[in-house]
């Protein structure tokens, strides 16, 4: 008997700068080291069924991906998770496993919301000394900004987006002042990258190092995603809610 599972799983410092499809490959590679009777998809050239979330761009860390896998039979989620983990590379570790129903939408459809927290450092020009960013001014400049368009680059075309539009909240650390929280809409409508928020709101606040530069590569930035999301009845809650036993 067929079974849906679904991955939860971590990318890490060592892991960030492979690309998507090759952190896919990673893991398919894993789950056949690990003896895991993943399901193939029918035709000429059959391939794992497996379905990931968004992908990330390079350079990001994540506290929590998913990925969607069908197995050709049932088998114990225990067995599943040691085995796994035994074959995953260093640098992704599987946190979670949980069945779900196969009924269930694709994560692509239903995941409408991605956290991340950021690090930006300003950098002296002899770039041995850390300046300091002020993140209320970024902020405040931000929120009396009514519409801040910027450039949206896909592999088809560029388009004009109002940046605001794809941001639900933006805020800093109560306990690291360095530390910037983001919450991102996620989809095909209205999305833009975190970078992209950061490099905006250090403009609107005069606090770039070369006020023309059109991305973030003068800065030393880090960003990883603590969290995927989507709502039902209301409230915001992890994949992991679709456990199904």
């Amino acid at each position: 008997m067929s079974m849906r599972v679904l991955l939860e799983y971590t990318r890490e410092e060592r892991v960030k700068y492979i690309s998507h499809l090759d952190l896919m490959r990673s893991m398919q590679r894993a789950i056949r080291r690990a003896g895991i009777p993943i399901a193939y998809s029918q035709g000429f050239n059959p391939h794992p069924v497996m379905a990931f979330t968004s992908a990330l761009s390079v350079g990001v860390t994540s506290e929590r991906e998913y990925a969607d896998i069908v197995l050709t039979e049932s088998m114990s989620i225990a067995v599943l998770k040691e085995q796994l983990n035994h074959a995953l590379p260093k640098g992704i570790t599987l946190r979670e496993a949980i069945v779900i129903d196969e009924k269930t939408p694709s994560l692509m459809s239903l995941i409408e919301r991605a956290d991340y927290e950021l690090r930006v450092d300003l950098l002296d020009k002899d770039q041995t000394r850390q300046a300091e960013i002020d993140w209320n001014k970024a902020i405040e400049a931000y929120e009396n900004t009514a519409e801040i368009w910027i450039e949206k680059k896909s592999k088809k075309r560029v388009s004009t987006v109002n940046l605001k539009d794809g941001v639900w909240d933006i805020r800093i650390d109560q306990e690291n002042p360095s530390l910037v929280h983001l919450e991102m809409k996620l989809g095909n409508k209205g999305s833009v990258k975190p970078d992209s928020v950061i490099h905006a709101i250090l403009k609107l606040s005069e606090q770039l190092p070369n006020p023309e530069a059109e991305d973030l590569s003068d800065l030393r930035v880090s960003i990883n995603r603590t969290g995927l999301y989507f709502q039902r009845n209301g409230k915001w809650i992890t994949p992991l809610a679709l456990k199904k036993y």
